[in-house]
């Protein structure tokens, strides 16, 4: 639990510096940046996809996951634009703005959040942290931390509200493998990321393009794989 702790506070940390840079830092200065930052979490999202999807068997490269990857995400974009998750994170986050006078909170905690917790190293480093070996979630703390002072330096402090859902969402992750032992099965481990890794894709176009994706509204397509997996 101790090494969640410490990447809760190096995105903490790491957002703190960030808002101050962000004050010293011109608006066309920060789009650039911001453009530029979306097509590096592009590229990295794709290859987590490949990752995560792709194995190659005596020289021959099979492709799994496609019927989980079109299944989750379209069934779960349109629960989410039914329910219309995005108008209810932006209603929160416009009332969270006029308390903190500040703008897009809602945006940037979404998409920080994602980043920091979808992918392979949140889930292994968590429950790998839970059988007493830490060292991935302190490389993920580094990486997190250098991370948060890039996006607060660019999105704001809605970054910093995000390390709160990584505290709970891999402290109980750690929690459940100190309990349960390595009780997530590989293939759950890929298929999910596969999925967070295509919502992550998404919102990088978010970065890059003026017309923007309702990401929120994608998120229940990461709740359908565990459905999935439960069932099948």
């Amino acid at each position: 639990m101790l090494a969640t702790i410490i990447n809760f506070l190096a995105i903490i940390i790491g957002s703190v510096v960030g808002i101050t840079l962000k004050k010293f830092i011109k608006e066309d200065v920060t789009k650039s940046v911001l453009k530029a930052i979306g097509i590096v979490v592009f590229i990295i999202s794709v290859l987590g996809v490949v990752k995560h999807t792709v194995t190659i068997d005596e020289n021959i490269i099979k492709t799994n996951y496609e019927l989980l990857l079109i299944i989750t995400i379209a069934l779960g974009t349109f629960i989410g634009e039914y329910l219309d998750i995005d108008k209810y994170v932006n209603r929160f986050g416009k009332y969270v703005e006029t308390k903190f006078n500040k703008s897009k909170i809602s945006e940037a905690f979404i998409d920080s959040t994602l980043i920091f917790c979808v992918g392979a190293m949140a889930i292994v480093g968590s429950i790998s942290a839970g059988l007493g070996d830490s060292s991935i979630i302190y490389m993920k703390s580094a990486l997190d931390g250098v991370t948060s002072i890039i996006l607060a330096s660019t999105l704001g402090i809605g970054v910093l509200f995000s390390a709160f859902v990584v505290l709970f969402y891999q402290g109980f992750l750690t929690l459940l493998s100190i309990w349960l032992g390595n009780f997530l099965p590989i293939d759950f481990i890929n298929g999910f990321s596969a999925v967070g890794y295509v919502l992550v894709a998404c919102l990088s176009l978010n970065f890059i393009t003026e017309k923007k994706i309702k990401v929120a509204n994608m998120i229940p397509s990461l709740l359908l794989v565990i459905i999935y997996f439960i069932i099948f």
